[in-house]
């Protein structure tokens, strides 16, 4: 089964909903959420939906415009779409309460939007011909650019964003978050700039998976894949719903990805690490888990999962000298690892000597 987004624009008529789901029923797509937003043209349904893998965007589309539909968008979907609105708004809201900062890719979550980013007041007041742009004015006469392939933003994602953005008191300091990081002292006397990932990683973190030894890029891919696809690398460092960090080597290169990511499950978060081969064991792992932990409690989540190998023991120390430490189940061929966010299993600090990274 494939899980879709489809949106519709419909006149507000009696029964138009029911009917637009009859299209879906016939596809045989099995609706997991529905939406009704307010547009200027009228209200706009949006479900999520699961259907067969034999059904094509296309089909979909038709059978919508057929039963009155206008403007129709469908696209593929993931599970961290389905998260509940609500849910999602106040755990978004915790975190912009605690990191004003954070308001771009807050928004970028809230909206499922592909790119968030700090513009002068100017810019914004000039506004935009392009229904995939949004700009969201905060108190201090800035403004949040938000963008969206393919799928124009609505009137009620305005008003939400809008909400949220005015929760950022204009006296706070709103740096671009991307611009600054944190430099880690490793045991052996080495300095390593740890900040969030972007874009133009995309090459250096090529070249970070380049010099793995395949059995590193096998204990965190669960496959010793040679390289990954360019688009899957941008993916992984500008990630939709989460946050990526780089460690920076004296040199410039990237000695060490790792991510924190939203689950489909309100609340939670999911670890992954790679660390090249070379800057393993010298604490490097332990200081990027520690630090995605720390996030993970910015963000207002409860509980961070994780998958390893059942051979990959020197991950399991990380874990443990990060401080990460609970529930642990093996179940088809991996070890499940939950762990509770709380103060003291996030501990700050710098980098541990000798720790195993991996």
């Amino acid at each position: 089964m494939a899980l879709w987004r489809v949106r519709a624009q419909v006149d507000d008529d009696t029964g138009r909903l029911a009917t637009l789901a009859a299209v879906l029923a016939a596809h045989d797509a099995n609706v997991l959420a529905l939406n009704i937003q307010a547009c200027e043209d009228g209200p706009v349904d949006e479900f999520f939906v699961h259907a067969p893998e034999s059904v094509r965007a296309a089909e979909l589309a038709a059978g919508l415009v057929a039963a009155g539909g206008r403007d129709v968008v469908t696209r593929p979907a993931d599970a961290h779409e389905l998260v509940d609105a609500p849910t999602k708004a106040l755990v978004l809201a915790a975190r912009l309460r605690d990191r004003p900062d954070t308001l771009p890719q807050v928004l970028a979550e809230l909206l499922d939007a592909d790119r968030a980013n700090w513009v002068d007041a100017k810019v914004s007041l000039a506004g935009s011909c392009d229904a995939g742009v949004l700009y969201v004015p905060v108190p201090d006469g800035r403004a949040v650019r938000v963008s969206r392939a393919g799928m124009p933003f609505t009137m009620t994602e305005a008003a939400r964003a809008a909400a949220l953005a005015r929760m950022v008191d204009s006296g706070a300091p709103l740096p671009p978050p991307a611009s600054v990081g944190t430099w880690l002292l490793l045991a052996d006397g080495t300095e390593v700039l740890l900040r969030p990932g972007r874009a133009d990683d995309v090459d250096e973190v090529q070249h970070m998976h380049d010099r793995c030894s395949p059995e590193s890029r096998r204990l965190r891919y669960f496959t010793a894949i040679p390289r990954l696809p360019r688009v899957a690398l941008e993916r992984l460092l500008v990630p939709r719903a989460g946050v990526t960090l780089v460690a920076v080597r004296p040199d410039g290169g990237v000695a060490a990805v790792g991510s924190l990511l939203h689950t489909h499950d309100p609340g939670s978060g999911e670890l992954a690490l790679l660390v090249e081969d070379d800057w393993q064991g010298r604490g490097l792992g332990t200081a990027m888990l520690r630090r995605l932990g720390s996030l993970a409690r910015a963000r207002g989540m409860a509980e961070l999962r994780a998958h390893v190998l059942p051979g990959n023991g020197r991950m399991l120390g990380v874990f443990d000298r990060a401080g990460l430490t609970g529930r642990r189940r093996f179940e088809e061929g991996v070890v499940r690892l939950s762990m509770p966010v709380v103060r003291s299993a996030v501990p700050g600090g710098g980098a541990e000597p000798g720790a195993a990274c991996a």
